[in-house]
């Protein structure tokens, strides 16, 4: 297995808040990793439902919308590219908003997707999701999703969660090559459900084998186990405590600790948490860790 890597970065831009912010973290990351960036827009088939999102830009017709579009997408290219030093392509697009993103992340052989949410809860969230986890589900690179309010760019205290679904160490790879660009600490999260003695154990030296790769790695870290309750709500408030700014988890994480009728772990972390977020699709067998030079 190659080590993670990031040459190309995907932006959704719907012109939101959360999106801008999406921008601001997306561009940052790429002058860190001399990426270039991917910036698109999906126009939904209700295109005049924009002119909620940004009043400002008033069209009559599809053309002008298409074309208003793209001369604002050229105008955040041209900002980003004199804020950051860093390429981007501009694409306007036509669709469904996530099958799109999934879509232009595939054609042009997107690393990473960084994009903004605005978090969803009860009916919707259950029954709907939010298209950035429709994204994050289907995405086959790792999204790191954003809320409005995350304006502080850059990643000093990354949090792990690990449990024990069979891929649940995938991420660690990804943790660490962004530990090792963001000169960032990893807190490695244990998440317990059992009570049995020899079980309890057997994680303990899970966690240990992990903190030897760290160690390997030359990474500061801290470690803590927390057994019991919901694991998403957990997850985040312990990355709030050590004033994490980045959760990172893998999308299969169990769901039967965290309760069906919330959603699945992956989802409940990826809607509720105001802390960014990297999701991660598992792949199949087992994958050893990499050193990231």
């Amino acid at each position: 297995m190659k080590a993670f890597k990031i040459e190309k970065i995907l932006i959704p831009i719907d012109f939101s808040e959360s999106s801008l912010i999406a921008i601001e973290h997306g561009a940052f990351t790429a002058q860190l990793f001399k990426a270039e960036l991917v910036l698109l827009h999906v126009v939904e088939k209700h295109w005049e439902k924009f002119s909620i999102v940004a009043p400002e830009m008033r069209v009559e017709a599809p053309d002008d919308f298409f074309n208003a579009i793209e001369k604002r997408l050229e105008e955040t290219a041209s900002n980003i590219r004199s804020k950051y030093g860093v390429k981007s392509t501009c694409i306007t697009t036509d669709g469904n908003i996530f099958s799109e993103i999934v879509s232009v992340s595939k054609e042009h052989s997107v690393d990473l997707v960084v994009m903004g949410t605005h978090g969803a809860s009860g009916v919707v969230e259950f029954f709907v999701g939010s298209n950035t986890y429709k994204v994050v589900t289907e995405s086959v690179c790792p999204v790191i999703s954003v809320r409005a309010h995350a304006n502080k760019v850059g990643f000093k205290n990354i949090v792990l969660p690990i449990d024990d679904s069979i891929h649940s160490r995938q991420k660690i790879n990804h943790a660490v090559v962004l530990a090792k660009n963001f000169a960032a600490k990893i807190h490695i999260l244990g998440l317990s459900d059992s009570n049995d003695e020899g079980e309890l154990k057997k994680f303990e030296m899970k966690l240990e084998q992990i903190e030897d790769y760290l160690k390997k790695c030359d990474l500061p870290y801290s470690r803590k186990t927390i057994n019991g309750g919901n694991q998403a709500k957990v997850s985040y408030d312990y990355a709030k405590s050590v004033n994490a700014d980045l959760i990172v988890i893998m999308t299969d994480q169990d769901e039967n600790l965290t309760g069906r009728l919330l959603g699945s772990f992956a989802q409940q972390v990826v809607n509720h948490s105001k802390i960014p977020v990297m999701s991660i699709q598992p792949i199949e067998g087992n994958v050893p860790y990499v050193m990231p030079y």
